[in-house]
């Protein structure tokens, strides 16, 4: 029903311009056609009577004067136009005059009151004007002979009635594209009343460049980007769920066998459910962040600043931690590799690679960080002699949760959180990461960023 209504007006709509249209059209033409036309026929009555006051001039010189002077073409003048016509002397009395379809020269009375002279001729005899032929006109009257006036009248009709058909073209073809606009539009409603229902799979499947093409396919890809956002939804409650069971389970066991006097409660027990909260309070923490990080709510500070000191700050932050699991800890770090960034983020980011390396490296082992610049990129690689990543999870490595050896994170304390947010910490300032097999035997990951145009031009 709605899909009618718009097709119908629709319709109206273009009925209704098509009828403006004519008639806008219709008084243009009529108005330039009575102009043009009328000014064809006083033309033409000039050129008359410039004749017939050369013909009347003639046998004035001929006879000496008014008397005798036989005008056939003026009594022809006069029945063709149905008009009337007059001769007066140079002093502007009347010699003859003629009107309607009378087919004799008038000598007595008077054409009728209130004429008005439309065109004018001298009579000229021997060099001297003796007189002039006049054309006149009754206020209410036409130059138009009745043929012209159904000329016009024809004209006049023929143009109603293109108007009519033409009203009707524009109904008919406004209703056909009003049906090929409401087809999309009401397949995009069935689609949205489909997704209201909870079929979340419902699609217009429309393509194509034109608006409402675009409609449709802006639809289709609003429906992916909620089903993907409900997917993703899903995923991280499951994942959630799934990392607090752990921490949870072994605060109540822990918490049951001292109720129950399995165990005592001692300061080891005690300090073991410190230790699970502390990890319960670092995962919501983490979720917090890696969530408003994904969302694009997290704020960052974006000013031109050199890639050396975020990952200086990193290394200072880490060194305890290298030296507490007895790693080595290897640096290179270029200075004036400048970018547009924030600072505190980019920390966070290397300081996870950094934690990252020494969780999946045995004690003891090497770990490398470096900063070059590489063209137009600034180049941070972080590496270790760790147990490295396989090639088939090395798409999976920046998943949320994702871990490559469960049992050893858990152990150490890690959340599978860290290297989700370094992606979406890099690629908030337009970098990428990525990893790959190291030469120290383990894994190398490897960001890059790009320079600062204004900072590297100058």
């Amino acid at each position: 029903m709605r899909g009618g209504g718009l097709t119908t007006r629709f319709a109206v709509a273009f009925a209704v311009v098509a009828v403006a249209t004519a008639l806008i059209a219709a008084v243009v033409i009529t108005v330039t056609w009575e102009r043009q036309f009328r000014r064809y026929v006083e033309r033409g009555v000039q050129e008359r009577a410039d004749a017939i006051a050369a013909t009347v001039g003639d046998g004035y010189e001929r006879f000496g004067g008014w008397q005798g002077i036989s005008v056939p073409q003026f009594m022809h003048f006069g029945m063709a136009a149905d008009i009337t016509m007059q001769i007066v002397d140079a002093d502007g009395d009347l010699i003859a005059y003629t009107a309607g379809h009378m087919g004799r020269m008038m000598t007595e009375g008077a054409p009728p009151r209130g004429a008005e002279v439309v065109a004018r001729a001298d009579i000229v005899a021997r060099g001297v004007v003796v007189g002039e032929v006049q054309v006149l006109q009754q206020p209410a009257d036409t130059l138009l002979t009745e043929r012209d006036m159904r000329f016009r009248s024809g004209s006049l009709w023929g143009l109603a009635m293109a108007a009519v058909i033409a009203t009707a073209l524009a109904s008919l073809a406004g209703g056909m594209y009003a049906r090929a606009i409401v087809r999309p539009i009401e397949a995009v409603t069935r689609a949205a009343e489909a997704l209201r229902r909870g079929d979340r799979s419902a699609r217009t499947g429309m393509r194509g460049t034109d608006p409402v093409s675009g409609l449709g396919a802006t639809f289709d890809q609003m429906a992916d980007a909620v089903e993907t956002e409900r997917a993703f939804e899903q995923q991280l409650t499951a994942d959630v769920a799934h990392e607090l069971r752990t921490p949870l389970q072994a605060i109540q066991a822990t918490v049951e066998a001292m109720q129950d006097g399995v165990l005592p409660t001692d300061e080891e027990r005690l300090a073991l459910i410190h230790d699970e909260t502390v990890r319960l309070g670092r995962l919501a923490g983490s979720i917090l962040e890696l969530s408003r990080l994904e969302t694009g709510s997290a704020q960052f500070t974006l000013a031109p600043l050199d890639l050396a000191t975020p990952v200086a700050v990193a290394i200072d932050s880490s060194r305890a931690l290298m030296e507490s699991t007895g790693h080595v800890l290897e640096e290179s770090v270029e200075r004036g590799v400048f970018v547009l960034g924030d600072g505190d983020r980019l920390t966070q980011a290397v300081g996870n690679l950094l934690s990252n390396a020494a969780r999946y490296t045995p004690k003891g082992g090497l770990v490398r960080i470096r900063l070059l610049r590489d063209g137009t990129e600034g180049v941070i690689e972080v590496a270790d002699s760790g147990i490295g990543v396989a090639e088939e999870d090395r798409t999976r490595v920046f998943t949320r949760f994702w871990r490559a050896d469960p049992a050893r994170s858990r152990a150490s304390g890690g959340l599978g959180i860290g290297l989700a947010v370094v992606r979406e910490i890099i690629e908030r300032h337009g970098g990428t990461v990525g990893v790959h097999g190291s030469d120290l035997g383990g894994a190398a990951f490897v960001v890059r960023i790009p320079l600062d145009g204004e900072v590297s031009s100058s």
